[in-house]
Order: structure tokens, then sequence, then C-alpha cells
């Protein structure tokens, strides 16, 4: 009875307690369910997170081809097809329709007609996409939208407001050949006399922001007669120095003669200037024409075939004619050096590329190029002899011609073979350079005597172009064995790198054993770390530390470089050419103690090819630039926005 009664009471109470299980199971799901949200949240913004980062390295790599894209185009690999090649009148390999830093930076050349960005973006040379104009598309256009596709586009800048302006002055070295330093010289006695003054141009600075100046002078020439004037009995050589202070520091020489004749009432003199075209820091001076001056008086004075001049220069005659304007009264009718000059190139510029990646992805980078990572290799001449007459010098005594030398004096010996030929004529631009540069005036002398001396050995070949001393204008690499070696140092890594260095003990590839670069295009670098024979052809930049010896018949387009103090030799038959620079410029950094900013610390060159065949040895200023192509346009770093 009582057991009942207490179940009863039990049971009673528990009615309360019905349906809270079902309460603790909608609780406990939804703690569930709302882990299970929050745990679905989180992998849905991790997904997405994951999404845009992946979106955003896409965007950054499509930035990055942005940037190899315009150094690809900066290296001249593009080639512009019509209607956008800068000048129609040409072909689009001519210089006119290359790319430079300066045309890059100019909206009238980096861009196409009709581009109306304000940015120079190099449209002109990239494939901009019709549909989306602001950028260059990775892959295929017609399948590209802006959430699902890679793009670039670039801005190229001009950091150093390069190109603006030119700052020049002139100065006369040696103006005449037997009076150095002096403005002025008179010929002819008694009161029929003729006088040739030249009036420098001081510190002038001109606009080029257009890309060229015209009619800037670089001072002018006064010449008047007395009585019945006088004759200039011999060709007289001047040579002007264009002095470059903005924005660079550099000088060029403007070298010509007076040639033979009268001047007076009836004046038959006139000036040959030794080049029409000359290139300095990336700038362009052409002598003008004068006013009322015209062809034959006046212009490219390059016969075909050449007059030889009479004994005893030899040379063939080359250059710019000029005939001068000649009164009685002193400032009347002066002789202007006229001229045009082009805007320089800058050495470095600014790229920013913004790249393109899949849902609305954006990375910029920035990033500086230089031009030119070895300072413009090259040198004044086709083949440069750096070094003086004997050394050490002030401790020897230079060999005056007649008197042969020996070593270590500075030995020339051009060749005998009516095959041989020095050219200073440039086979891409109408630039004459001296076809053999020295840097002493002994050596000038030297070579001067080899090249017109009679007898058995005689050079029986053909100089186009007239010799001189080019120590003025060597560029900074030249100037001193510290500078040369610095640079040697750095073009030997780069060799190493590219598999194309040979040290000592190991032999080079000889006669027939292989290419030293490609002579087709003029690329590729070969650093010898001692002598060479060469009997093969080659192209690009060639390093020799010891002596190069060329053997039989040889082909090299591009640049020569030889350290060595046994300089250049030649044995064999055949026939040989260069197209380019060699230079000749022998040190010993471990011998010496002299390594300063002096071309006397350089050894005397040797230069000897008497005990070969023929020669060929021409200015080609596209094929030293081919050479440096793959030296130029470095990317010196980048940096994300």
């Amino acid at each position: 009875m009582n057991k009942q009664v207490a179940r009863s009471r039990s049971n009673k109470c528990r009615k309360n307690e019905q349906g809270a299980a079902l309460v603790l199971v909608l609780m406990i799901s939804f703690l569930l369910i709302t882990a299970v949200g929050a745990l679905l949240l989180e992998a849905s913004m991790n997904t997405a997170n994951m999404t845009d980062a992946t979106a955003e390295e896409q965007a950054y790599y499509a930035a990055e081809s942005g940037i190899q894209s315009a150094v690809n185009v900066l290296r001249q690999n593009t080639v512009l097809s019509d209607p956008w090649r800068l000048d129609l009148t040409k072909p689009a390999t001519d210089p006119a329709n290359k790319i430079n830093y300066f045309k890059a930076t100019r909206l009238s050349s980096s861009n196409f007609p009709g581009d109306t960005n304000a940015s120079c973006r190099l449209s002109r040379w990239m494939n901009y996409d019709a549909n989306f104009p602001d950028r260059v598309i990775l892959g295929d256009p017609a399948t590209y939208t802006d959430r699902n596709g890679f793009a670039y586009s670039v801005v190229v800048e001009n950091p150093d407001n390069i190109g603006n302006v030119v700052t020049y002055s002139t100065d006369p070295v040696k103006s005449y050949i037997d009076t150095p330093l002096n403005l002025s010289k008179t010929w002819g006695v008694g009161a029929d006399t003729a006088t040739i003054t030249y009036v420098p141009k001081t510190s002038t600075t001109v606009d080029v922001s257009s890309g060229q100046a015209d009619g800037i002078d670089f001072g002018k020439w006064v010449i008047t007669y007395t009585g019945a004037g006088a004759s200039i009995p011999v060709r007289t050589k001047f040579q002007i120095n264009v002095n470059i202070s903005t924005p660079y520091a550099a000088t060029k020489v403007i070298r010509g003669f007076f040639e033979t004749g009268t001047i007076g009432p009836a004046t038959t003199a006139w000036i040959l200037y030794d080049s029409q075209v000359h290139v300095i820091v990336g700038s362009t001076i052409t002598l003008s024409p004068l006013p009322g001056c015209s062809s034959p008086s006046c212009g490219i004075y390059d016969p075909s075939p050449p007059d030889l001049l009479p004994l005893p220069d030899l040379y063939y005659r080359i250059g710019y004619r000029i005939t001068p304007a000649v009164s009685a009264n002193p400032g009347s009718a002066d002789t202007k050096v006229l001229a045009s000059i082009t805007a320089p190139e800058p050495i470095r510029l600014v790229i920013r590329s913004t790249g393109f990646g899949p849902h609305g992805a954006r990375k910029q980078l920035e990033s500086f190029i230089q031009k030119n990572y070895f300072n413009g290799l090259g040198a004044p001449s086709p083949l440069t002899l750096i070094g003086p007459p004997c050394t050490p010098v002030g401790l020897c005594v230079p060999v005056i011609p007649p008197v042969d030398p020996v070593a270590p004096n500075f030995m020339f010996y051009p060749g005998t073979s009516n095959g041989t030929r020095y050219s200073g004529k440039d086979v891409l631009l109408k630039a004459f350079l001296p076809p053999i540069g020295m840097t002493n005036d002994l050596n000038v002398n030297r070579v001067h005597y080899m090249l017109t001396r009679s007898g058995a050995n005689k050079f029986n070949g053909e100089i186009y172009g007239n010799i001189a001393n080019v120590a003025d204008e060597l560029p900074f690499w030249l100037q001193s064995p510290r500078n040369l070696d610095a640079t040697l140092q750095l073009l030997k890594a780069t060799a190493q790198a590219s598999g194309k260095y040979y040290g000592p003990g190991v032999t080079p590839p000889n006669s027939g054993g292989g290419r030293y670069g490609d002579p087709i295009t003029a690329t590729g670098i070969t650093y010898v770390d001692g002598p060479l024979e060469f009997s093969q052809e080659g192209g690009g930049i060639l390093i020799v530390t010891g002596q190069l010896t060329f053997k039989g018949g040889f082909t090299f387009n591009g640049l020569i470089v030889v350290t060595g103090a046994g300089g250049i030799s030649r044995t064999g038959g055949g026939s040989g050419t260069l197209q380019g620079n060699m230079i000749v410029a022998p040190y010993n950094a471990a011998g010496i103690s002299c390594m300063a900013n002096n071309t006397n610390c350089f050894l005397a060159p040797r230069y000897d090819i008497s005990g070969g065949g023929g020669s060929d040895i021409v200015y080609n200023s596209n094929n030293v630039a081919n050479g440096l192509g793959a030296l130029t346009n470095f990317v010196k770093g980048v940096a994300e926005k």
C-alpha cells in the first residue's frame, strides 16, 4: 500500500520534467550548428583569402612580365611595323626607327599616334588591347576579362630629367700643326698677307627638349687678307674641342684641315672637316652647310673612287667640305662652325609596371633600368693604340723615325700587303673617325712615318681618313690602367657566367676550333686570360690579356681589347676583316705601380701585322652596339608599391 502511494507521488512529480530531453537536444544541436557554421564560415573565408592571395601573386608576376617586356623593347628586340614606324621613308631596321632612352620618354615616339594617354607607355612598341586599352593582355585577348585573366601596363619615366638642355663650350687644341695652342695664323709677307683666326664659343646652353636644336655654332673662323692675299703652302691641320658640361661631362674633337690654295680676292683654299657627324654622350652633332653654300663647294666629300692626295700624306680624302667666307675687312665675313645637336639619352629610366590578375587583383612594381653597365664601351677610332712611346716614362728615351724601335718601345708595322685597309668611315652612320688613334704625339708621328715611308717594306694599302691623337676623347674606362682593369673584371665575371672564360693554363679554341661569339649578329663575350692565336670567325666582345696573333684568314665583328705587352701580330697569308673597334692598351697590374688616371701608366703598345696577308679594319658602330646588347639595360632593382 505504502509502496503504491510512493510510486504515484513520484510519477506526479516527474510530469513536470516531460520535454526536458528535447530541450536539451535542441540546445546541444544549436551549439553544434553554431560551431559548424563558424567552421564553415572560417573555411569559406580562408578559401576566399587563398583565392585573393593567388590572384595577387598572379598580378605580381604579370607586373614582372611588364618590366621584362619593357626591357626587351629597350634592347631593340621589337621592330616597328607600318604604320607605327617613326620615319616611314626608312626601313624598320634603320636607326631612325629604333628605340632609345630618349624616344622611350617622349610621348611622340613612345606612344602611337592618336594615343591620348598622358604617360609614356611604349604603346608604339607594345600591343595594348583594343577592348582594354589601358593594358597589354597575357594570353588570348578573346577570352580575357577583368575578372578572369592576366595583363600589365607600363609607364616609362626619366628620373634625372636628362635630354632637355645641353651646355657646351669650345676651345682650340693644337689649332695649327706648326703653331700649337695659337688662335691665329698669318701667311705671306709685306702688304700681301692672309690670316685665319678661330674665335672660340663661350659656355652656351641650348634647348633640345624637342629632340634637336638647329643653328647652333661652335665658334667661328675669321679669314681676312691684305693686298693680293697669300697662299697656304701646305695642308694646315686644326682641331676644336667641344666640351660638354650638361648633362654629362665629355669632350668631342672636331678635326679638319685648311686645304692648300690662296686666300685673297680669288680664294681657292677651303676647309675639309674630318667628318660631318660626331657622336658624344648620346648626342649627335651634325655640321650644317653655310648659308648660300651648296654642292660641290659644300657637303660630304667622299668621292668614289676616292682621290688620292699627293705625297707625303697618302691618305684618301673623306669628310665634310666647306668653302669659307673671306674678306679684306675683319668681322664682315665670318665663317661660323654651324651645326645641329640632338638631345642626349638618359643613362637610366624608371619603369612602373602594373600587373592585373583575376578578381580585380592589382600589383605595381617599380624598377630602375641602367642603359650601360660599363659606361659605354668603345673607342674613338677603329684601331686605338693607347700608351706612351716607351716605358717607364721619364726613364726611357723614345726612338725617333727613321730609326726602327725595338720592344719595349712603341712599335707599329701596318703591313705591306696591298689588301690592307684602315677606314674610319662608319658603316652605319655618316660619320668619319680617325682610322688609327694614338694617345701620344710621338706615336702619331711614328704611325705617320710608317704609313708614308718608301722602300721595300713600305705600306701599300689604303687609309681612309686622318690618323690623330685621340687622348682627349678616350672614354672613362680607357683613361688609365686602373679604370680599364676595373671594367675588365666586370667583363670577366660576365664571361664566366656565360661559360666563355678561358683562364691561365686553359687552351681556348684554336684555328677551326669553334667561334668566339656570333659573327652574324655581332653578339657574345669571350675572355681569354692569356695569349690567343685567332684564325676563325667571331663577334661581340673579345678580351685577350696576352698577345693576340692573327693567323691566316679571320673575321670578327665587334670589339677586341688586347692588354698583353705583346700587343697584336699577324702571321700567314689570307685576308682578315674586322668591323668594329680594336683596342691595344697593354698594362701589367701586378708588375707596375703606376695605375693612376694617366695614359702614360700603360705600357708602350705594339702592333705588327707585317708578317701576314691583307687586313680590312673598318669602324662599325652597329657591331659595337650589338656586342654590348647583352651588357645593357640592366634591372638595378625592383620595389613593390
